[in-house]
């Protein structure tokens, strides 16, 4: 079976997933040298709590920009495409 579904735009921005990955993995090694201590919460736990804001705006930075390069007209041909209508799989 062969794809029909053309890629419309770019999908570079996609990229922009690694960052979070780079915030949590990449910068322990800084994080786990700082002593500062905000409101008596550990540095490392408060730059857990931020990574997870980070990673939402992220995502959602993603999200916009899938949408405006036609991912969801994509996504409707696909499940037109694929649609079942005899209810088995």
């Amino acid at each position: 079976m062969t794809s029909t579904v053309s890629v419309r735009g770019s999908r570079t921005h996609r990229w922009l997933l690694v960052l979070p990955f780079v915030w949590q993995v990449g910068l322990v090694p800084v994080v786990n040298d700082v002593s500062f201590a905000p409101l008596h919460i550990p540095f490392p736990m408060i730059w857990q709590l931020l990574g997870v804001v980070f990673t939402t705006v992220v995502i959602a930075v993603v999200f916009r920009l899938d949408r405006k390069s036609g991912v969801d007209e994509e996504e409707a041909e696909f499940l037109a495409a694929t649609n079942h209508s005899g209810g088995e799989y």
